[in-house]
């Protein structure tokens, strides 16, 4: 059973989650940075092998939402939060995408996990990992793959 102040980290750690996702969306890259540690260390799923440090980060995230320059899409679902003392996790599945230069909106699924850390009162991301599954005999990443409808839950 999780105690009043696991409860408290992981409703906390949700809400950091919602405004991480709506700051995406935004492009509010202020915002989505006030979320990590200045040694973070990152391995998104586009650009390079991984990204050491805050300043990187950014810089990657402009890259990203300067490729980006139509509308964006950013939705996390089954997110899950497990909080132990001073350090958590949580991991989720993200849709996101953008429109293209003809104004068609492109999107595709992705796995995401964050580490978190309690620093300075709050909890800031440690490490992130974004992923998308590829196909082994093809070498292409499997863009159109969706999630599994979970029991009990309408599609």
């Amino acid at each position: 059973m999780n105690s009043p102040s696991q409860t408290q980290d992981e409703t906390r750690i949700r809400q950091l989650t919602e405004t991480f996702e709506k700051a995406t969306v935004r492009k509010d890259l202020d915002t989505i940075m006030a979320q990590y540690a200045a040694d973070v260390r990152a391995f998104d799923a586009v650009g390079s092998l991984q990204f050491k440090g805050a300043d990187a980060y950014r810089q990657h995230w402009q890259n990203c939402f300067d490729f980006c320059q139509g509308e964006g899409y950013f939705e996390i679902s089954e997110l899950e939060v497990n909080v132990s003392g001073d350090l958590a996790y949580s991991h989720f599945l993200s849709h996101c995408g953008g429109t293209d230069e003809k104004g068609d909106m492109q999107s595709g699924w992705m796995r995401g996990s964050r580490c978190w850390r309690r620093q300075d009162g709050d909890w800031k991301v440690v490490h992130e990992h974004f992923s998308m599954p590829f196909d082994m005999a093809s070498g292409q990443v499997n863009f159109g793959i969706e999630p599994e409808p979970r029991a009990g839950i309408a599609s």
